[in-house]
């Protein structure tokens, strides 16, 4: 008896500091645009983010609205025009399969869009949001083909 008592003594005693040993959930940042072919992409992106509700809080910035420039300029992403990213726990280059890859730009199933072609899959934006131990220590810009035609998602 007085060992349970001093069991449930020293378990109410820690009861406050029980807090510090939750992990907060990482973020997920998400840049689109209001109009296609972002939009393809945003809901392609958004069936996978569903699954990982419980692991990430996910946001979603329209790369339009002013209101977002500041956090735009902060991460790193392009200060010109972009029509997608996918940003988690800050990072938006991953190390996959021995590549580098940037979530950044539309992704591989956009390709044949134009100048804007990225270098990463769904699957690719996956792997990290299961194993975050992929994502590269500093992110990395994607280089785009200059010479490629531009289509319809430039102003």
């Amino acid at each position: 008896m007085r060992t349970a008592m001093l069991v449930v003594i020293t378990g109410l005693m820690l009861l406050p500091f029980s807090g510090l040993f939750c992990e907060e959930k990482l973020s997920v940042s998400v840049f689109y645009k209001e109009r296609e072919p972002s939009q393809r992409v945003l809901q392609r992106v958004s069936f996978i983010l569903e699954r990982y509700r419980d692991s990430y809080n996910i946001d979603l910035y329209n790369i339009d609205n002013d209101d977002n420039a500041e956090f735009i300029s902060e991460l790193g992403l392009p200060s010109t025009h972009f029509p997608f990213a996918v940003v988690i726990a800050g990072k938006y280059t991953a190390n996959i399969d021995g590549k580098t890859v940037s979530f950044v730009h539309f992704p591989l199933f956009m390709q044949g869009i134009g100048r804007h072609e990225g270098n990463w899959s769904l699957a690719d934006v996956e792997k990290c949001l299961a194993d975050i131990s992929l994502l590269a220590e500093e992110n990395a810009l994607p280089e785009l083909d200059k010479s490629a035609e531009t289509t319809e998602c430039e102003d």
